[in-house]
């Protein structure tokens, strides 16, 4: 297939077979982080090296996964989205490979930067084929679908990764990635087609790229929903990159015992994007999302009590499953409303919406290590982030919402 020539939407984005590929290549980054995160403590001795520099290998894909939407988001923009996606993948596969022979944290952490832009081509370039051939409502739909198969990726990455280190080492479960990055390699180059034509290419050129973000960022509500996406992820996270040391560590869980803490509390976001989708259309995104946020904030209350009283496990957990039951409407919601501002450019979009949510959103696991990674430093951190980014999110409800920055249908 020419990679000039676009594809027109109404063929692939109605075969669910083909949503589903596209949310598992968008959902790689959930698989790549959560996989291995029962490990970080098996690693960091297997390395001879500190728990601190053991996250920093989570930091490192996070960062680069961040990092690398900004250059990747404009530059799909500029030539098209398919190359941008294969590209992306087969990066991907080889980075994990590095992972698996990986002799010390340095090259880990390295092979983790690279692993990291792979993941970040495929996320935007899938996302933004979605933005060029749907609008409105359908629009909202199959980004929930694509979060609804992106959030099986807590649940099922967790446990794969659990089930494979009991019967292996850590570097099998990077094993394991470059085989599902090969397979998502091979499966997109037959089945995706290029969605934006050849005429609506804006040009690769860092000028063209610096123009197209800054036409998005004059945009006010879209700025605003950027602030609270940031803040509110950089609470998520904290959970996310500190979660297995309270439970192992400090509360005494086993890699597998952590597994299913991790994997049932992700279960609560399924049915919540399943709920989103549902809703959607039938209630305001920006109501959802709000709704969402309200959810995470309460559950990061009771994860910080849980902590500070000493009641523990018995409350975390259940707080922290009411946590990713919120976080289940607030990522479809914050993903359909960037993107319906920021349509005419949907590769930027998403890579403003992506990338600094990511990038923000890893400075949580040093910022947890430095101030000592307890289920008390976890709670704070998760109530204070998620709380300021409720608090903007009704500031900015509460203006009104002016014609020129009216969503499309």
């Amino acid at each position: 297939m020419d990679d000039d020539d676009a594809t027109p939407a109404s063929s692939w984005t109605r075969r669910r077979s083909s949503i589903t590929l596209l949310a598992l290549v968008v959902g790689i980054s959930p698989f790549a982080t959560d996989m291995y995160v029962p490990a970080l403590p098996a690693i960091a001795r297997d390395l001879g090296t500190t728990t601190a520099v053991a996250q920093l290998s989570l930091t490192a894909f996070l960062v680069s996964f961040a990092l690398g939407q900004f250059v990747i988001g404009p530059l799909s923009d500029g030539i098209g989205r398919r190359r941008v996606l294969l590209i992306g993948t087969a990066v991907f596969t080889v980075a994990s490979l590095g992972c698996a022979l990986a002799p010390d944290a340095t090259t880990l952490i390295v092979a983790r930067v690279l692993q990291g832009l792979g993941g970040a081509a495929g996320s935007i370039a899938g996302r933004a084929m979605v933005g060029d051939s749907t609008t409105g409502t359908r629009r909202s739909r199959l980004f929930a679908s694509l979060a609804v198969v992106n959030s099986l990726g807590p649940v099922v990455a967790p446990l794969v990764g659990g089930v494979v280190l009991t019967v292996a080492a850590w570097r099998s479960l990077f094993v394991v990635l470059a085989v599902f990055g090969l397979v998502l390699t091979l499966l997109s180059a037959v089945r995706f087609p290029e969605t934006l034509p050849a005429a609506s290419r804006s040009g690769a050129s860092l000028g063209a790229a610096g123009r197209r973000m800054g036409e998005l960022l004059r945009i006010p509500r879209f700025r605003w929903y950027l602030v609270t996406g940031c803040a509110a992820t950089i609470g998520f996270f904290s959970y996310i990159s500190t979660s297995s040391f309270v439970f192992q560590e400090q509360y005494g869980f086993s890699e597998l015992g952590y597994t299913l803490v991790f994997a049932s509390n992700a279960s609560c976001m399924i049915l919540s994007t399943l709920l989103f989708r549902r809703l959607v259309g039938r209630f305001a995104e920006d109501s959802l999302y709000t709704a969402g946020l309200v959810t995470c904030t309460v559950g990061s209350a009771l994860v910080l009590a849980g902590a500070a009283t000493g009641v523990g496990p018995a409350l975390i957990w259940p707080a922290l499953a009411l946590v990713t039951a919120g976080w289940g409407f607030v990522i479809p919601g914050s993903i359909t409303l960037t993107q319906a501002l920021g349509h005419r450019w949907p590769g930027s979009a998403a890579a403003l919406q992506g990338g600094l949510q990511f990038g923000l959103g890893g400075l949580a696991t040093p910022l947890a290590g430095a101030l000592g990674g307890t289920a008390l430093v976890m709670g704070g951190l998760m109530v204070a982030f998620v709380g300021i980014g409720l608090a903007v999110q009704l500031a900015v409800r509460s203006r009104p919402q002016p014609e020129a920055e009216a969503q499309p249908g």
